[in-house]
């Protein structure tokens, strides 16, 4: 058996160590080859983004609510505002978005728009969805930062995530709410839990490994055969698609 450590990592590295770590235990800890595929990779950011929405929702809704609760709605408009809307959902997009943004400046545009790809394609099945509602505000939002200040001069990109939830909302639609989305103090409460609480994933992961994409014969050698599956299991044309060439939604540079 292997000591012990004797302390704990620190810093960034720690950071990236307890961040990585599933991808480690998949990989072998101590493996040389630390080529992770796209697709896996995602998987796990989102799995972490997911750990890290669930933590934080909680005191964001919170500060929502007490943000809310002196405005004169009636019992109709403040259920139309909180009770017909899956708030925890659009609050998720708002991390995904707010870390993928970020990303964009640890990978090539290429890489990039390939990352982003993968995350539309499984986000929703993340968040319990049937529907692109989550995948739809995640690349709204993006849109957002970048036509916005930018994350690379880091004006608060979290603000961008705000006010798109709380439009998400219909916030603007009703005249008694729609002076929170102009108000930057209220803005700056609701943002501080994504400004804390989204651990920077993509830069960790960077720091230890490397993303690859599997080509078309790579990806037809991981399925299994149609003589090896059972029955109710077969398929009449061939499952497997290349990574690289398939048709993406919204993989695009903002």
């Amino acid at each position: 058996m292997a000591p012990m450590p004797t302390h704990k990592k620190r810093g960034l590295a720690g950071l990236a160590w307890r961040i990585t770590m599933p991808v480690r235990r998949l990989i072998g800890g101590d493996a040389s080859d630390n080529n992770v595929e796209a697709r896996l990779a995602v998987t796990y950011f989102l799995a972490e983004m997911l750990a890290a929405a669930s933590r934080t929702y909680p005191i964001w809704k919170k500060l929502l609510d007490g943000a809310f609760a002196e405005c004169s709605l009636s019992f109709d408009e403040r259920r139309t505002l909180f009770d017909m809307h899956p708030i925890d959902d659009f609050y998720f997009a708002g991390v995904v978005a707010l870390e993928c943004a970020r990303m964009r400046g640890h990978y090539g545009p290429l890489e990039a728009s390939e990352i982003l790809g993968e995350v539309g394609e499984q986000v929703d099945a993340v968040a319990g969805r049937q529907d692109r509602v989550v995948s739809d505000l995640v690349f709204h939002i993006l849109g957002k930062i970048e036509l916005g200040a930018g994350v690379g001069r880091m004006k608060a990109p979290y603000d961008k995530v705000v006010k798109a939830i709380l439009q998400q909302m219909g916030v603007l639609e009703n005249e008694i709410t729609s002076a929170q989305m102009r108000d930057k103090a209220l803005r700056h409460v609701l943002g501080e839990p994504l400004a804390l609480g989204v651990p920077q994933w993509w830069k960790a992961f960077q720091a230890q490994f490397r993303l690859y994409w599997p080509t078309a014969e790579e990806r037809a050698a991981e399925q299994p055969s149609q003589d090896d599956l059972p029955a109710p299991m077969r398929t009449p044309e061939p499952t497997s698609v290349p990574l690289r060439g398939r048709r993406r939604r919204r993989a695009v540079a903002f």
